[in-house]
């Protein structure tokens, strides 16, 4: 059985029309005049922070139609396809697909795993059904696999800047303010969506916390990074903070657009996941 693998531009894989059987739907960026830009390969990283520092951006789900043209186009040539979306949690992407997949021109041949994804937790998943697929597994099999994957990883996000968070309404000017005059760093969770985890009083205890929690959540030897443009002085506290810790960076990359948007420059995200 031959079996195709999309995602969206959410999970960050850099040069997706590389990788054999896998393939992007991008998700869409709408600028303050309401047009919209698709997130994909052509957009490039210079082009996103010019327009992200000029203005406040927000993330729409693909378009349906761009979605369903590309499930026709595969299915001429792939029995099976499996879609592992950003986490429902922070779109309607996954449920929107997944009704349209019930549709009986793709019922049993489109599959629309519940992910719980984003970023480098959504790569991995990812890599996970190519996987699986390369060894014979049905679309079915896949996506109950990407599904029971759902609790095994734990996120942390630490914006050391709350720029854009104030940009976007998520957080006062007077919050902010009383945070930088005191030096706190806020530490956020993700498990689906994104909520408050803790604080602490400087960047780098942050991430001395957030390594912490990672160690005793997957007793495991290795920490995923992935982080928005920062000075590379506090990348390379982040890096040697996680080799003192005892842990192996496997993943170091760039967050997805789409994260940024909401958290903006400065950002890093670190993950593991349970043996």
């Amino acid at each position: 059985m031959k079996i195709a693998i999309i995602t969206d531009s959410s999970s960050g894989i850099p040069n997706i029309s590389a990788v054999k059987d896998l393939f992007l739907v991008p998700l869409m960026i709408s600028k303050e005049d309401g047009s919209q830009v698709a997130d994909d390969e052509s957009f490039k990283s210079d082009e996103f922070y010019e327009l992200n520092d000029s203005q406040i951006l927000k993330t729409s789900q693909s378009v349906p139609g761009m979605m369903m043209s590309k499930w026709d186009e595969l299915l001429k040539e792939y029995d099976q396809i499996v879609c592992i979306l950003l986490s429902k949690g922070l779109s309607g992407q996954y449920n929107t697909c997944k009704m349209l997949s019930k549709e009986d021109e793709y019922n049993g041949k489109v599959f629309v795993a519940d992910s719980n994804g984003v970023s480098t937790v959504l790569r991995i998943q990812v890599e996970l059904a190519l996987k699986l697929a390369n060894e014979g597994k049905t679309g079915e099999e896949i996506e109950k696999a990407i599904e029971e994957s759902n609790d095994k990883f734990s996120l942390l996000i630490i914006p050391k800047s709350l720029d854009q968070l104030v940009r976007g309404g998520r957080i006062s000017k007077a919050a902010a303010g009383l945070a930088k005059f005191l030096k706190i760093t806020p530490i956020l969770s993700y498990d689906g969506k994104i909520d408050k985890h803790g604080k602490e009083r400087t960047f780098k205890k942050a991430i001395e916390e957030s390594i912490n929690h990672l160690k005793e959540f997957g007793k495991n030897t290795f920490i995923d990074v992935s982080y928005s443009r920062i000075d590379a002085e506090h990348l390379e506290v982040v890096k040697n903070l996680i080799k003192d810790a005892g842990f192996e960076i496997r993943l170091f990359d760039e967050l997805p657009n789409t994260v940024i948007c909401h958290t903006g420059r400065q950002t890093v995200a670190l993950a593991t996941w349970k043996k």
